[in-house]
């Protein structure tokens, strides 16, 4: 799952879970993979499926690595905690980032992100879509939201979110590659927060690190879960939404037959950014721990205690809940994808992503006649959030000019 070919392509690792080893322990990672759709589906809504991770016996398997401060933060994460804790963060953090909040009150910031980041791109021919816009809109719209000072340029950032991605989509949280380099990232991360936090008391504004100091003030967080959880808002969204933008970007220069349906029927996008979301999750599977046995639909019981990985992109790909599960189809009837999760745990920042994939293939399809692709395309090597690091393209403007 970690070789690079396979994170280039794994539609036939996918496909061969899928159908010959559903329920597979992998003995190194001592972790039960599942990758049916059904129960995955199951398991995201358990509620024998804990998100908390056993980071005391992390520690214990890899002592002296310095991830105490990481851990701490990640045990208070929205992500990583259940019940009632579960609830009450949520509850905290989801309303600017709701549906209908992105729909009616983010819109416009998420176009004017989208149009200063094709304003760029200008007379240009020849593009890397990654930086030139998969990565730099998620910033934009994310540098607003919180009021993150403009003296913190967009490769910083970048650089943050793609250190914290290296710890949160790590097995077990503990990152495998440049560990040092990692978490001297993320040190720096953590103490520019700190600052960012107290600068807010001082000049309070209308940004949402300033809803949720207020929120510290009102007794629904602690001042740690607030510092936790912008960690989260600062990484998070930037990494995994890069990763829908480059792939959806990446669909249409491979499929002409889609750009050109796209540019006569845009009222389509958004039911297109679903179905590439299914093909192309930015999260390729999700952990568990079970609190107590749970029994799958193969018949197979997973013990109290087992950690489990859930295979969001192998279920995505499940010929028994999707029809043709290879091929980009439109209005799907009958199972959701599982792209943002399922059951409590659905990802709250999935609308805010959608709505910037949806804005950057409008301004793309209204401002440019063609896009072609070119040589140079590679992926990162992160199996979980799998995504690209290039992706080289040409554009054809159209005559009134791109963007317009």
């Amino acid at each position: 799952m970690h070789r690079p070919e396979i994170i280039a392509d794994p539609t036939g690792f996918y496909a061969q879970l899928v159908a010959e080893q559903p329920v597979l322990f992998d003995p190194v990672a001592h972790t039960w993979l599942v990758s049916r759709h059904t129960d995955v589906q199951l398991l995201l809504a358990h509620p024998a499926a804990s998100v908390r991770m056993d980071h005391t016996a992390a520690l214990a398997r890899f002592p002296g690595t310095g991830l105490e401060a990481a851990f701490a933060a990640l045990d208070l994460h929205v992500s990583f905690v259940d019940g009632a804790q579960h609830s009450r963060i949520r509850r905290t953090l989801s309303e600017p980032v709701q549906v209908r909040h992105v729909r009616t009150h983010l819109a416009g910031l998420i176009d004017r992100a989208v149009g200063a980041a094709f304003t760029d791109l200008a007379g240009l021919e020849l593009i890397d879509v990654v930086p030139a816009i998969a990565a730099r809109v998620p910033i934009d719209v994310t540098r607003q939201l919180l009021g993150i000072p403009d003296d913190v340029d967009t490769a910083t950032i970048r650089r943050w979110s793609l250190a914290w991605g290296d710890i949160v989509a790590a097995p077990g949280h503990v990152p495998t590659r440049d560990r040092d380099t990692v978490l001297r990232t993320v040190a720096e991360l953590m103490e520019h927060l700190q600052r960012l936090v107290t600068m807010r008391k001082q000049r309070p504004g209308d940004t949402m690190i300033d809803a949720l100091i207020a929120a510290v003030h009102g007794g629904e967080l602690s001042r740690d879960e607030l510092l936790a959880n912008v960690l989260m808002l600062i990484t998070a969204g930037n990494e995994t939404t890069t990763n829908l933008i480059s792939a959806a970007v990446m669909a249409l220069a491979d499929d002409p037959g889609l750009w050109y349906m796209l540019k006569d029927e845009p009222d389509r996008i958004r039911d297109v950014v679903e179905e590439l979301g299914r093909l192309h999750p930015p999260t390729q599977y999700t952990a568990r721990r079970l609190l107590e046995p749970v029994e799958l639909s193969t018949g197979d019981v997973l013990p109290a205690g087992a950690s489990v990985a859930l295979m969001l992109a192998a279920a995505n790909r499940d010929p028994a809940a999707f029809d043709a599960p290879d091929q980009l189809q439109l209005d799907r009837a009958r199972a959701r994808p599982v792209t943002f999760g399922h059951g409590p745990h659905h990802c709250l920042g999935a609308p805010l992503a959608q709505q910037e994939v949806v804005a950057v293939l409008h301004h793309l399809t209204a401002g440019y006649e063609q896009l072609s692709p070119v040589s140079g395309r590679h992926w990162r090597l992160n199996a979980n959030l799998r995504g690209l690091a290039s992706l080289p393209i040409t554009l054809t403007p159209t005559r009134s000019g791109a963007g317009r």
